[in-house]
């Protein structure tokens, strides 16, 4: 795991403008490799910070850097969004969902034409097998379970090698053996990859036992989970499920 933190955020206010901030004095570092959970009530703002670390939101004070820089255009294509719906094309196969995750990184004209290169190709063939849905690549994503399409939707950041990938409630209303699957796949891509994940959980239980650190957000604020909280979960073996 990199010294280097490939997010950094600095005393930063994160909303929306003319109305008061959800959050306030964001302070947060993430390293390669490293799995962070964000845990919360509803509305309390977690999906706008997601949203503000992926470029799509401006924070109304402070810095968010990605690799000691301003997020971008040209660095959104590192990083991965995992959106709390998805954003999936329902009436699309499996392959050209995936395939889209590489566009970002294709030159402008692939990238306005939609002409992947075969290099695209191959990198979504193996993102698809990746996520186990190798027979399912012609397959519409709307005939696919709720497990499966969160396959889709992994495979389609994997496809983009992200150095950060943003997942926001990824993990919702799966049932037990398939949220461990993809808690699964997620470690691996840190492990293996080196990539930086941050995740939003509406289950603090989950996230304990999988993540490498936990945060919360309370108030306007974001705090850590105390060191015994941390400790209790890291001694538990795996999530095993919500009964």
């Amino acid at each position: 795991m990199s010294l280097e933190p490939i997010l950094s955020i600095r005393s930063a206010e994160i909303g929306f403008k003319d109305v008061s901030p959800l959050l306030e004095g964001v302070n947060l570092e993430i390293k390669s490799g490293e799995i962070v959970g964000i845990i919360g009530r509803s509305g309390i703002g977690k999906t706008t910070l997601i949203r503000t670390i992926a470029g799509l939101v401006r924070p109304l004070l402070g810095e968010v850097l990605f690799s000691g820089g301003n997020i971008s255009h040209s660095t959104r294509g590192s990083i991965g969004l995992i959106p709390q719906r998805l954003g999936l094309v329902q009436h699309q196969t499996v392959g050209y969902n995936v395939l889209i995750g590489a566009l970002p990184k294709s030159n402008w004209f692939q990238s306005i034409f939609s002409l992947p290169s075969v290099e695209m190709r191959e990198a979504t063939r193996k993102a698809i097998s990746a996520v186990g849905l190798a027979d399912k690549t012609l397959v519409s994503v709307n005939l696919l379970s709720g497990g499966q399409q969160r396959r889709v939707a992994i495979a389609r950041a994997m496809v983009q090698n992200p150095q950060l990938l943003l997942a926001d409630e990824c993990l919702g209303e799966l049932d037990t053996e398939t949220a461990l699957e993809i808690i699964g796949l997620l470690r691996a891509i840190a492990d293996e990859q080196g990539t930086a994940i941050l995740i939003v959980d509406h289950n603090p239980v989950r996230a304990r036992t999988f993540c490498d650190r936990v945060l919360q957000l309370r108030g306007r604020t974001i705090i850590p989970l105390n060191e015994g909280e941390q400790e209790e979960a890291s001694s538990l073996p795996q999530y095993r499920g919500d009964e």
